[in-house]
């Protein structure tokens, strides 16, 4: 790193450091406050008596000393009742201000006391601040091992100890984040108020721990290719998390899954599959439907789309452009507008009930067609068709023999685009399917919300689970094919 550089990242992150010895938030003294509860109860206290007095003087029933009575005890509610505005008005002239809060070197003000109500209510608040303490000393200790083994490692261009720095400042950051969001969460019994955020000190201390981050990773080659590698793992995990939580929630109970998140397998997968059964939910039956549609559309939509698009791209003929102008506005047009007119469509041509009716269609896909004529503008050299011509190839073979081939990489990953969007689709086969022996694993999965007395949650994951499982299994399977095609290209002339 050059001396400039270093000398940068070091103040920013001294800027960083000393924000945390600064007040970074107030707990305000809201003792008035804390007294509007208690003047609320007496005001109702005043108005009942107010109210029975009044009842009893327009009756004329009760004695006159029954009604003296009844308005001494009037006058004593509000007496009352006076105290308490008084003491109201007292508190709010009172100039204490509240509690300043500095994240080091001392902890939380005895004063302090955290509102159990709300933390009863919700579980999501930690009231043992032994752990927050401890990321808050953690995140100062990765700050100055950061700028230390920063200086340790002088100006040359490459060293690990650029790359252990730039980790424990990345994880400082976050530290640092974390206690500053947790403090504001903290629910503070009154009279003081929650935790009220200074923008000065927290600009200081994750803007100055952000911009010194910035300054060492853009310094470091090294270090700048494993933050990237970080990113890249973190989006990985953020991609694969839902998917595993997912699978865990499969073989959990529903009073489980309600409690909170796992990443731990639970031992209920036998339960909720018999749950399953008891539903009607017939996997057999869903797994054959949603197959036969899925890939039987796709099979139609990825040929005969690649067969449209060869046609755009070879073939010069008057209306070209109009046409595909045509295709291009097609793709503009949401699937649900052409909904109704699709199954009365289908309805006139006695295909309901039918699973050609999500079949067929496909052959016309705008989007597909789109793509797949972008690929061979990028890819397909006319000389190869030319050439091919010259041999005596017809033009159906020229297609499939070498045009075809070309494509693959596209045709794949359309094909995991078409099996997604037809295996997932729900909307076109509720409308077109009535006969339970056609329904598939989507509706079959919607259905096991249908109780109303009790939710299995457990069940409707196992269900997704089993839906979502032959698509990764697609996608594994011709994922190498998406890859492959960053590099082929046609013919160079």
């Amino acid at each position: 790193m050059k001396q400039t550089r270093k000398i940068i990242f070091l103040v920013f992150l001294a800027i960083a450091i000393l924000g945390m010895f600064l007040p970074v938030a107030t707990f305000s003294d809201n003792s008035a406050n804390s007294m509007a509860a208690d003047i609320e109860k007496q005001q109702g206290k005043v108005d009942s008596a107010a109210t029975q007095l009044q009842r009893w003087i327009d009756g004329g029933k009760k004695s006159e000393a029954d009604i003296q009575k009844q308005r001494d005890k009037v006058q004593k509610e509000q007496d009352k009742l006076d105290a308490l505005l008084a003491q109201q008005a007292e508190a709010s002239g009172d100039d204490a201000g509240g509690l300043s809060y500095s994240l080091l070197p001392g902890k939380l003000p005895e004063e302090l006391e955290i509102d159990m109500v709300m933390v009863n209510q919700s579980k999501g608040y930690t009231w043992n601040f032994d752990l927050y303490y401890t990321c808050i000393w953690a995140a100062f200790g990765c700050f100055i091992a950061a700028a230390v083994l920063v200086v340790l490692a002088g100006n040359r261009d490459v060293s690990k100890l650029y790359t252990f720095s730039a980790f424990l400042h990345l994880i400082g950051i976050f530290l640092a984040a974390y206690s500053i969001l947790q403090l504001s969460a903290f629910p503070i019994k009154l009279p003081y108020g929650n935790a009220s955020l200074h923008t000065l000190a927290v600009l200081l201390i994750l803007g100055g721990a952000i911009v010194s981050f910035c300054v060492h990773v853009q310094g470091v080659h090294n270090s700048k290719r494993s933050m990237i590698y970080v990113f890249c793992t973190f989006l990985s995990a953020l991609a694969i998390v839902p998917f595993w939580i997912m699978i865990v929630n499969a073989t959990r109970s529903s009073s489980q899954i309600q409690n909170g998140v796992s990443l731990i397998p639970g031992s209920f997968l036998q339960n909720n599959w018999n749950v399953l059964a008891t539903k009607g939910f017939d996997v057999s039956v869903g797994f054959k439907n949603s197959a036969i549609i899925a890939f039987g559309s796709t099979i139609l939509s990825v040929y005969f789309s690649a067969m449209t698009a060869y046609g755009f791209k070879v073939y010069q003929f008057k209306g070209n452009k109009f046409l595909y102008a045509v295709v291009m506005a097609i793709i503009m047009i949401p699937g649900q507008v052409t909904g109704t007119g699709f199954f009365m469509f289908m309805y006139q041509l006695h295909m309901v009930n039918n699973r050609l009716a999500l079949i067929i269609p496909s052959i016309a896909a705008a989007s597909t067609v789109f793509f797949f004529r972008q690929y061979l503008e990028a890819n397909l050299q006319l000389s190869l068709v030319e050439a091919a011509r010259i041999d005596g190839c017809g033009e159906f073979r020229t297609f499939n023999r070498i045009v075809l081939p070309i494509m693959v990489p596209a045709m794949a990953t359309m094909g995991i685009m078409a099996v997604i969007g037809s295996w997932n689709n729900y909307l076109t086969p509720l409308m077109l399917f009535t006969d339970p022996g056609l329904k598939t694993l989507p509706m079959m999965v919607q259905e096991l919300r249908g109780d109303i007395y009790r939710t299995e949650y457990g069940s409707i994951y196992l269900g997704l689970t089993l839906t979502a499982l032959p698509l990764i299994i697609v996608y594994f399977a011709f994922s190498k094919y998406i890859i492959a095609g960053v590099a082929l290209g046609g013919v160079k002339e």
